[in-house]
């Protein structure tokens, strides 16, 4: 998270890292290094919520602030999510050095949660529980000017040039993660409409077409 009194802002990644070439970019403007991240991968993590109960007990009026989020397509984070569980969830990996199959995709999305717990049991890492959360319940009412990752500089720009700063994005373009639709067949398709719904309609994200078709 990137917190800047001087000019206002509070910009909040998504739980999975997405939009850390934007974190870069402002991180020269950065100037409460309570909430700057550093090589702990749960240091400078604050949900929008937490992060407000911080700015409250330091006196600071939180929703003065401009506060940006990122979003991505429900589909491709759930794929990106999976993908950095089986690289890193031990079990994972010893029922893969076993010869056994990790959880199929529909499977795995049955028994996880677009609040509350996510994708994570008790214990395990934030990144796994919160990017599993849909954007409305992260940002919980708490982010007043969200940004597509498909989409930095058309919803980025404007907001930066009203706090009268223009950061360089550089070239380092979002890439959705290989064949991400291919992996969800009807019936995952069927969850991630139910859950991630509301996601799909407000920031205008069309469900794949090879399933909905």
């Amino acid at each position: 998270m990137i917190v800047s009194h001087d000019k206002r802002f509070i910009f909040f990644p998504d739980p999975l890292g997405a939009g850390s070439q934007v974190a870069r970019a402002l991180l020269p403007w950065a100037d409460d290094a309570t909430f700057v991240p550093t090589h702990d991968p749960d240091s400078g993590f604050f949900t929008p919520t937490e992060a407000e109960w911080s700015f409250d007990a330091a006196g600071h009026a939180f929703r003065s602030y401009l506060r940006i989020g990122v979003v991505e397509h429900p589909f491709s984070r759930l794929v990106r999510l999976y993908d950095r569980i089986t690289q890193e969830d031990m079990i994972w990996k010893l029922r893969a050095a076993a010869g056994l199959p990790r959880p199929q995709m529909t499977a795995w999305l049955t028994g996880i949660r677009p609040n509350g717990r996510g994708a994570a049991g008790r214990r395990r890492a934030r990144w796994r529980q919160f990017g599993a959360w849909s954007a409305k319940d992260w940002m919980a009412g708490r982010v007043d000017h969200p940004i597509r990752l498909e989409h930095l500089d058309e919803d980025l720009t404007p907001a930066l040039s009203q706090l009268g700063i223009a950061p360089s994005l550089g070239h380092d373009n979002y890439r959705a993660p290989e064949n991400w639709q291919d992996r969800f067949d009807a019936e995952a398709t069927r969850i991630m409409v139910r859950r991630y719904g509301w996601d799909l309609e407000q920031y205008d994200y069309a469900i794949p077409r090879r399933v909905a078709a």
